[in-house]
């Protein structure tokens, strides 16, 4: 009796820590969905305004590739086609921009309109599937700030380049494909996933890791017959490839080539490849300053969330038994369907990162650098919160903490029998909170700095 007793209590308290977790991680700013709406919609508009006045000060910055999309879109413009010379890119940025004419202004300007709004969508988009899956008020807002205060967009977008149409439509393209590998009557968003697709190969012809992403995901999907899978995957490809693949025939026959010459390589070793994506990926937190020993910190915070965020891809039949229930997430799904329709995302960074490293050695003059790692940004900050967020609730549940409300008010409750490991991981997720919050209010104070006073220099690296 004495061990009945015990164990019950024992899944009283799990279940309590369990409602205890769910109910702080639903706390947020606003009380329901409408103001979490309100919310990301702001954010969005600052996102855009930041945009918006940057360029409108300093102008679009221009890599050499945007005299010639600037060119071409002058020639389509007025009737010269593109005059069998642009081949080393898909037509669909220029041909935007050629949408000049129509509007009266320069094409610059267009790319410029086109940042400010892309951008805004970018948040808006990332924001809504966020809420739609993690149902976080806390995890879409602060993973939209983070999103428009980050340095590498903040850079991209003040260019004039085709990035900031494909990362739009990669991500939208990600977005039906989620939901489409996580439900069984979403034909809808299949459609809409070749069409995104297409769109961004037809940007650029690092598209190709879209619908290698796609193609993957539908092969793979589960509760589908395999006749289905690759019925569904060939039509997939073929058509999201198809707009593409006629331009390249074109380029063939007028220019004798399928996607343009590469005449100067850099021609980078493997190991300087990998030194040169660390570093990137270093500067999207830690920008130009070295955060010293709290560095470390972070890295080590960051290797247990990807540790905790691993075990959702580990079949159940090979884990330890302990008797014990899958914990759900707030809303009533299990970890594991909270994180299905986030696998393109994970398996797009992968497959973008991977291809960047093969081709871009033998395809380009310039190493891995902010513009061409920038694709995954968003992905990365989408998934990086979504294990954050599982990662508190579980080290929560596990830790020991109880809190809870009544009608007496808030109240807390510690367990030392639950281990002191929990606490010590705890510890380290709010050392990587807090260098995050210190990075968004660095970045925030020099955008500030840049926007209000003409200071070149800093503009061109933030």
């Amino acid at each position: 009796m004495k061990n009945s007793r015990k164990t019950s209590d024992d899944d009283h308290r799990r279940c309590a820590w369990r409602d205890g977790a769910g109910r702080l991680m639903k706390l947020g700013l606003f009380p329901g969905v409408s103001g979490s709406s309100i919310a990301l919609g702001f954010i969005a508009f600052l996102g855009a305004a930041h945009i918006f006045i940057r360029t409108a000060k300093y102008r679009l910055d221009y890599y050499s590739d945007a005299t010639a999309y600037v060119y071409f879109a002058k020639a389509l413009a007025t009737g010269r086609g593109f005059e069998g010379q642009l081949d080393w890119q898909p037509p669909l940025f220029p041909v935007v921009l050629s949408g000049y004419r129509l509007l009266g202004v320069e094409p610059s300007d267009v790319g410029r309109y086109l940042n400010i709004a892309s951008f805004g969508l970018v948040v808006l988009v990332a924001g809504h599937w966020l809420y739609q899956f993690a149902r976080s008020h806390l995890v879409v807002v602060g993973t939209s700030i983070i999103i428009i205060s980050s340095y590498p967009l903040a850079r991209v977008y003040s260019q004039l380049l085709t990035e900031v149409l494909f990362i739009l439509m990669t991500l939208l393209a990600l977005s039906m494909m989620g939901s489409y590998v996580s439900s069984r009557r979403s034909q809808s968003r299949f459609w809409l996933s070749i069409v995104f697709s297409a769109l961004a190969l037809f940007t650029r012809y690092m598209g190709v890791t879209v619908i290698f992403t796609g193609a993957l995901l539908i092969l793979t999907r589960r509760g589908s017959p395999a006749r289905d899978r690759w019925k569904n995957a060939a039509i997939y490809s073929v058509l999201s490839s198809l707009p593409t693949a006629l331009w390249i025939i074109r380029n063939q026959i007028i220019a004798g080539t399928l996607a343009g010459y590469r005449a100067d390589r850099v021609g980078q070793s493997f190991e300087d490849q990998l030194t040169n994506l660390w570093h990137h990926m270093h500067l999207w937190i830690t920008t130009s300053q070295d955060l010293g020993w709290l560095d470390i910190c972070l890295w080590v915070a960051v290797a247990l969330a990807g540790f905790e965020a691993s075990k959702t891809f580990i079949p159940r039949s090979i884990l330890p038994s302990s008797g014990k229930k899958i914990a759900r997430s707030e809303d009533g799904s299990s970890s594991d369907k909270e994180f299905s329709p986030f696998l393109p995302f994970i398996v797009f960074i992968a497959v973008y990162i991977i291809t960047l490293m093969i081709v871009s050695p033998h395809t380009t003059n310039q190493t891995i650098n902010t513009r061409y790692l920038s694709p995954i940004y968003v992905p990365t900050a989408m998934m990086a919160a979504i294990g954050l967020k599982r990662f508190l609730v579980t080290t929560y549940q596990k830790s020991g903490v109880m809190v809870w409300k009544n009608s007496d008010g808030w109240g807390i409750s510690y367990d030392r029998a639950a281990g002191s490991m929990e606490i010590v991981r705890w510890i380290i997720m709010g050392l990587i909170l807090g260098i995050i919050l210190v990075s968004v209010i660095r970045n925030v104070v020099l955008y500030v700095e840049v926007l209000t006073t003409y200071m070149l220099a800093e503009y061109q690296f933030y």
